[in-house]
């Protein structure tokens, strides 16, 4: 890593304060990005993202007084880290292992029979939603409703549909 670093810096005297920059600090930030993301893959890999936008930004961390470039340092890590949890944030790992149940034979008819059986408000938005495969936006403008309104009827039916799919032993709640 540190021969790309200092194959990007201008000058002798710039690439040896780097070199001693870099071996003063490299455990400690290590350490840091490790503290904050909790995994070293991830630790290491924002380290030397870190190390690589320092070079990109050579400029400003050679602006920065000596005292404060190791602040400077710690705040850009810093900054990649979090970059690198808002990213691990938005993805939603799958289970290796996950493989759907196939339904049964009669189950959908056993499904749309309980929806049957539901009050008429749920009823048929849910019909609407779940048999038909319509869009809230359509069912609003079907039944004259505002789309929050059957919005949150689906909300409100799918969970009496949910309890009664538990309670007939066709679903069973998770832990």
């Amino acid at each position: 890593m540190l021969p790309i670093l200092l194959n990007a810096l201008e000058g002798e005297e710039d690439a040896l304060f780097f070199v001693q920059f870099y071996h003063k600090y490299k455990t400690d930030l290590y350490r840091y990005a490790l503290s904050l993301l909790r995994d070293p893959h991830l630790a290491e890999d924002a380290v030397q993202t870190a190390w690589l936008k320092c070079v990109q930004h050579r400029k400003a961390f050679f602006a920065v007084e000596p005292p404060h470039r190791k602040a400077w340092m710690i705040v850009l890590l810093k900054r990649v880290c979090l970059t690198s949890l808002r990213q691990r944030a938005r993805t939603v790992p799958l289970a290796e292992d996950w493989d759907p149940p196939a339904p049964e034979a009669g189950q959908a008819r056993d499904v749309i029979a309980l929806i049957r059986t539901m009050p008429e408000q749920y009823r048929t938005i849910l019909e609407l939603k779940f048999v038909l495969e319509w869009t809230d936006k359509a069912i609003a403008k079907e039944l004259g409703l505002p789309v929050t309104t059957v919005s949150a009827r689906i909300r409100r039916g799918r969970k009496q549909l949910q309890a009664q799919l538990i309670k007939e032993g066709y679903w069973h709640e998770e832990a």
